[in-house]
């Protein structure tokens, strides 16, 4: 079971995310991104003292490929790279279950419409149908608008999008559980921060 966490765009809160349903799940994640977010994570756990996590990254296709090939009875977390590549086009393929962090803004709109664009193209190369589920991230509860735009969107692009349920708020646990290596359940169990996270692993084990 492969759960991509993906989006052409940096700054959606993908490594967040990642890092946080790889200690959910105790799973491994693969590590992507260029800037290595979920490795210096991994860092930072185990120089708090905290079990590490098996984080690792890859430099080829053909290393995905394999990777891949390994995870169809357990999960395998991907922390995809916040820009389009071929590698990070392929990474879709194979992938169980895509999930797109974004924030409730017009330019988050626009970079989902972007991302539209790749998946579709990606589609076409990979003949297949990529279809990934947003997950509306880093939200101010005083935004409603935007999250009722951000929702009309995805509505209108079923073909590409479904929406999750799950809102995950703009919360300082989650800052602060990063930078300790902890998730927000380790870091805050009755937190608002921790019941969204639990929220959205419920949500995503429906998909299994």
């Amino acid at each position: 079971m492969i759960i991509n966490v993906t989006h052409y765009k940096g700054g959606v809160g993908k490594t967040t995310l990642s890092t946080n349903l790889a200690i959910a799940f105790d799973a491994p994640l693969l590590d992507l991104d260029s800037l290595q977010g979920s490795l210096n994570f991994n860092k930072l756990r185990k120089a708090n003292g905290h079990k590490p996590l098996d984080c690792f990254t890859i430099k080829n296709e053909d290393e995905l490929k394999e990777i891949y090939s390994n995870y169809y009875d357990s999960i395998l977390i991907v922390d995809s790279g916040g820009f389009d590549s071929d590698l990070n086009r392929l990474a879709l393929v194979g992938s169980d279950i895509l999930i797109s962090p974004v924030a409730p803004s017009q330019v988050e709109l626009f970079g989902l419409e972007a991302f539209e664009g790749i998946l579709r193209e990606a589609g076409k190369k990979y003949n297949t149908t990529f279809k990934t589920n947003v997950v509306i991230n880093n939200a101010d509860s005083r935004g409603q608008g935007t999250i009722w735009e951000l929702k009309k969107f995805i509505s209108n692009n079923s073909a590409c999008f479904d929406l999750f349920d799950t809102v995950i708020h703009n919360r300082v646990n989650f800052k602060k559980a990063y930078a300790e290596g902890v998730s927000v359940i380790e870091f805050a169990q009755h937190s608002k921060a921790s019941f969204e996270l639990q929220q959205l692993v419920t949500e995503i084990k429906k998909d299994f």
